[in-house]
């Protein structure tokens, strides 16, 4: 009887254990990874992961995976359940035992949490978990983790204001990283140009603040400092970066030209990154010199640009004040109508501002009071009766909208399903190793061709499929109907015809038809970055070529090798 209960005993004890780890720990740390990759393998791949993770009862990675996927959430400006994942961090934290094997795991837990409350502006609560942060750091003693955390710290102090505090400590890091360049090794260059760019930055504010000219010199002193450095190699992104520091303080300085010169240096090489934000703050700088310069039609064009660049509904000092400014250069070019927009505008954004209780914009409302603004826009709408027309646009706009979002609906939902289709037909393909058409200009036989015309187009289309053309930088609708000797209207009204579908649908079918092919057929490739195997196909960025290849296949290229990868 005792040997039975023993042994149920233990059958229960090892069930127990089985199920309640569903991965082992090396299997956890390769999640923990792919969290770090998120900006390679994407953020939805990174997120299934740390899904993955939170089927372990080891409370460090349980943790770990809900302050990695609140992070990402929030960083992405995806909902996020607060209470949820609050609740769920603060039962599973203290659970995890502060021994010396568990500082690095506790250190990456708090700078996340401290990252997503500096993201949703929570800076005391950011602060507390970085300074928690750099405690583990500084007792695992884990150098550059401690380089990482202090200059996490000395942003939050400047965030607060904490000028002084905040130029500190990022004197301190660049202190730790030079008596430490042997040990960074490769990541020296990284660390040092992240730390003088931001006690640049500090110096900047003070500047700002105090209109101190001895703080332009230490700005600038530093921010040239990175570009006479030879031991630093910049990329295009990194010295975009500095241009538009350097931009900042001659602004301050009132020295527009040279502002203008340093931004438009900035603008080209962040247009060349797809640095949208940055991009999006230069324009703004740029047109605020202008205009100080008097140069209204450059400061018209520069604001512009803000506006189309701006696509979130998050109001910012800078979107605010752009309404403003146009608003001014009309009214200097006696563009009344134009004035009276824009100035209808900036004060609604004002009110939203005050309503939303954003402090920071709420300041411009006394900055307009002292500038007069009121009087100069009551003498210009005073005759304005165009209100009603703006209710009325807007209530039509919203109808157009709802008309056009159960469209979309529809639309989504059927390109869902045959997205679904095509993928389970690519992934048969592939695990019975067949090549994908060669001819996707091929049509169904009981389907008559219109005239010779049209046949001679097809023909062409085939030839150039046959030939890999669609794969040439040159290749365009443009180059295409050239080749075939054809126009490119009667060119794109034949493959609508035959195809159902526009002429870059159908490009972007070969090319990924190709691609999914070499992948298939070439284990070197899958090894690729998304941005190599989109070059094969004659995709020049990894973003346009991910998502065109997301919505022809339904999943990512990562996503798609991996499920190749399990198939052969």
């Amino acid at each position: 009887m005792l040997k039975y209960l023993y042994f149920s005993l233990v059958l229960l004890f090892s069930y127990t254990l089985c199920h309640s780890q569903v991965h082992t720990k090396k299997e956890l740390e390769q999640f923990k990874e792919k969290f770090y990759l998120n900006s390679k393998i994407g953020v939805d791949s990174s997120l299934y992961y740390m899904n993955k993770m939170l089927n372990t009862n080891i409370a460090s990675y349980k943790t770990f995976a809900f302050s990695a996927i609140e992070y990402l959430k929030t960083r992405e400006k995806q909902f996020v359940d607060l209470q949820f994942y609050k609740d769920s961090i603060q039962n599973y934290l203290p659970k995890i035992s502060e021994t010396k094997k568990n500082h690095t795991i506790l250190f990456d837990i708090h700078i996340l949490l401290g990252n997503t409350n500096k993201r949703r502006e929570l800076i005391k609560p950011a602060l507390e978990n970085y300074i928690k942060a750099e405690n583990y750091a500084i007792a695992a003693n884990d150098i550059e983790r401690i380089i990482k955390i202090k200059g996490n710290i000395a942003l939050i102090h400047q965030n607060i204001g904490e000028l002084s505090k905040a130029l500190n400590e990022a004197k301190k890091t660049l202190s730790l990283i030079e008596k430490n360049k042997d040990f960074l090794a490769d990541k020296y260059q990284l660390r040092k140009y992240k730390t003088v760019l931001n006690v640049g930055a500090i110096y900047t504010t003070l500047l700002d603040n105090t209109m101190n000219h001895q703080y332009a010199d230490s700005t600038l002193f530093h921010y040239n400092s990175l570009l006479k450095d030879k031991n630093i190699e910049l990329s295009s992104y990194r010295y975009a970066r500095i241009y538009y520091s350097l931009g900042t303080v001659y602004t301050l300085k009132k020295e527009y030209s040279k502002a203008s010169y340093f931004l438009k240096k900035s603008i080209a090489l962040f247009k060349k990154n797809n640095s949208f934000s940055y991009l999006y703050k230069s324009h703004y700088n740029i047109g605020y010199n202008y205009l100080m310069a008097n140069n209204l039609e450059k400061a018209k064009k520069s604001f512009f640009s803000v506006l189309q660049i701006k696509k979130d509904t998050l109001l910012d000092t800078k979107y605010v004040n752009t309404h403003k400014y146009l608003f001014e250069i009309y009214l200097k070019q006696n563009k009344n109508d134009s004035a009276s927009y824009y100035s209808n505008r900036y004060h609604k954004l004002l009110n939203l501002a005050s309503t939303k209780e954003n402090k920071q914009i709420i300041g411009a409302v006394k900055v307009d009071a002292e500038n007069n603004y009121n009087k100069k826009i009551d003498t210009l709408t005073k005759n304005t009766t165009k209100k009603t027309y703006y209710y009325i646009a807007i209530i039509l706009g919203l109808i157009l909208a709802l008309v056009a979002s159960i469209y979309l609906i529809i639309k989504n939902t059927k390109e869902k399903k045959e997205t679904k289709k095509r993928l389970s037909e690519l992934l048969s393909k592939v695990s019975k190793n067949e090549k994908l058409k060669d001819k996707n200009f091929s049509l169904p036989k009981n389907l008559n061709i219109k005239n010779e015309q049209h046949q001679q187009i097809i023909n062409g289309l085939l030839k150039i499929e046959d030939k890999l053309y669609y794969l040439k930088e040159e290749f365009n609708l443009y180059n295409a109907a050239k080749k075939i000797g054809t126009n490119t209207t009667y060119l794109s009204k034949v493959i609508k015809e035959y195809k159902k579908m526009s002429f870059s649908e159908y490009t972007n079918e070969l090319k990924i038809n190709y691609i999914v092919n070499v992948m298939s057929n070439d284990k070197k490739v899958r090894a690729y970055t998304t941005q190599a195997i989109g070059e094969i196909g004659g995709y020049k960025n990894a973003k346009s070529f991910t998502r065109i290849f997301k919505n022809y296949t339904g999943i990512t290229p990562y996503q798609f090798i991996e499920k190749i990868n399990k198939e052969l």
